[in-house]
């Protein structure tokens, strides 16, 4: 049985295929990480950059991975400035480093003593230079969505749970707009490109000053619980905590390499090498800024990312029977 070949279609027919379908945005959170993708990816460059190396270059001047040595007693010459410093000389590691090793090489790339930046960049982006106005975009469809979490919002959990014929409407009604295809423009006053309003969680009926379709579901982010709150706390624990216990871990690691006799703890549970903990340090760090960068765009005191490309650009789907409204011409 012999399988169908996919149909050739012109750019322009597949382009205006996308235009006739649209995105779905359930939330606010969504919305503002759609919104910070879709800046991100039309006001930067084209030049490609490996981000692992370049937080593997960032991590490798911190001085947490250098041995401290001190001169033994006996060998300092008498009358040697130089050696008569009480100060202890920071020496780098034993070990082979990046530039000896190859072993090394997908954690530190460029020497330190270098000073050069962590990623060279092409001189030549005349090609790679973001353009002046974006691309026809699909309508976007934004639905509302509330979740509640946290012991103090169990009333509205209750109140929530014998009233989803809300949530059924809701959904109805983002479903009429996306069959109807009526959309309009996205609607974003003239004001700075991201302005900075700070809501607040006392659940108070002072509203921020309005940005339009910017404010979208807006009034959720004041039911944020206090663990969501507290995420830059908590990584910034755990990032300590770490850091507390990896002298130690990378103590004993050197003393493994350099020939020590194992305990009978440590050869039941081998303990990681330094290779091995360079390797954890580079994935918890690229988690833990991960997380950050995440939550500094869905946190309350962040707008909703905009820039001046988008205008009459972005579209959303609207009721049919709205005034002002027009049919989706794409």
């Amino acid at each position: 049985m012999f399988k169908a070949l996919p149909t050739y279609k012109p750019l322009a027919e597949r382009r205006k295929r996308e235009l006739e379908g649209g995105i779905i945005l359930v939330g606010r959170p969504t919305f503002k990480e759609f919104m910070a993708g879709l800046k991100l990816g039309w006001t930067n460059g084209l030049d490609k950059v490996d981000h692992d190396e370049e937080l593997a270059c960032i991590l490798e001047d911190d001085a947490h991975f250098d041995q401290v040595h001190e001169d033994p007693v006996g060998l300092s010459s008498v009358g040697d400035a130089s050696s008569s410093s009480s100060e202890p000389q920071k020496l780098a590691s034993a070990f082979p480093s990046a530039q000896s090793s190859p072993v090394f090489s997908p954690l530190q790339m460029h020497p330190s003593s270098t000073q050069t930046p962590p990623v060279i960049r092409s001189q030549h982006t005349s090609f790679h230079s973001p353009p002046s106005e974006i691309p026809p975009q699909p309508p976007l469809l934004l639905v509302p969505f509330l979740d509640y979490i946290g012991f103090k919002q169990i009333p509205f959990m209750i109140w929530d749970f014998f009233n989803q014929r809300l949530k059924v409407q809701s959904g109805a009604e983002a479903a009429y707009r996306v069959v109807m295809a009526a959309s309009g423009h996205l609607h974003v006053p003239e004001s700075p490109e991201t302005p900075n309003t700070t809501p607040t969680n006392d659940h108070s009926e002072s509203e921020p000053p309005a940005h339009g379709d910017l404010d979208f579901d807006r009034q959720v982010e004041t039911y944020y619980n206090n663990s969501a709150l507290s995420i830059p706390e908590d990584i910034a624990k755990a990032r300590q905590g770490y850091y507390d216990t990896l002298p130690r871990r990378l103590a004993t690691a050197r003393e493994l390499a350099r020939g020590r006799e194992p305990t009978k703890e440590e050869i039941h549970n081998p303990p990681p090498t330094e290779v091995e903990l360079r390797a954890e340090r580079l994935k918890k760090e690229k988690r833990w800024r991960s997380d950050i960068a995440g939550w500094e765009i869905v946190k309350p005191s962040h707008d909703v990312d905009w820039d001046k490309r988008f205008r009459g650009t972005l579209r959303i789907f609207i009721n049919p029977d709205g005034d002002g409204t027009e049919k989706s011409s794409s």
